[in-house]
């Protein structure tokens, strides 16, 4: 019975054997722990792209945050400027309807301040120079450039922001009050005036 048993079982190990399929066995591993050098020519691995994924700066903002201009901003020693969007000069003045000056710069500085002051700041750091970093930021969902250019108190760096700079030109919003400034689609140099 047992030698019946081990007959059954040897006939069935060669009938598997001869059904393996042909072709190049190797006893190398598939995965090993040291370091492996390709030779491309030869061999043809699948090559996986690394997604590089950006996770946001988060910055608390404190309540003594000095607003330079309208896009920028120091908190402690570090100086932060708004990428998507283009400053208005703190001094700047414009001219309203029938003459009257209206203190533009400084409104447009009063914005950024309210938008960033005693917040978290969530940003992507876009670049940076010596003590400066260049962010494209986000408070409570919303775009900080974007909001700045529809307040009128930066002008749009970026087509994204165009949309919003016309909205705010047609409402006479910030920086739009003035005539000229709406006329030229950007305020003269201060110098000008």
């Amino acid at each position: 019975m047992i030698a019946a048993l081990l007959l059954l079982l040897v006939t069935t190990m060669a009938a598997m054997a001869a059904e393996l399929l042909p072709g190049a066995a190797s006893d190398d591993p598939i995965w090993t722990d040291k370091p492996v050098r390709v030779d491309r020519s030869k061999q043809t691995y699948e090559r996986l792209a690394v997604e590089h994924i950006m996770t946001p700066l988060r910055i608390p903002v404190s309540s003594r945050v000095i607003v330079l201009d309208s896009t920028s901003f120091r908190d402690g020693d570090r100086l932060y400027v708004l990428t998507n969007a283009i400053a208005v000069d703190a001094k700047r003045f414009c001219r309203g309807e029938g003459g009257a000056i209206a203190v533009c710069g400084q409104k447009a500085r009063i914005v950024l301040r309210q938008l960033v002051a005693n917040r978290t700041l969530f940003c992507e750091q876009d670049f940076r120079i010596g003590p400066a970093t260049f962010l494209t930021c986000t408070s409570g969902g919303k775009d900080i450039a974007q909001a700045l250019i529809a307040a009128g108190a930066a002008w749009a760096a970026t087509p994204e922001g165009m949309a919003a700079q016309q909205q705010a030109m047609q409402k006479k919003a910030g920086i739009w009050i003035d005539a000229e400034c709406r006329a030229l689609g950007r305020c003269p140099p201060v110098n000008r005036r």
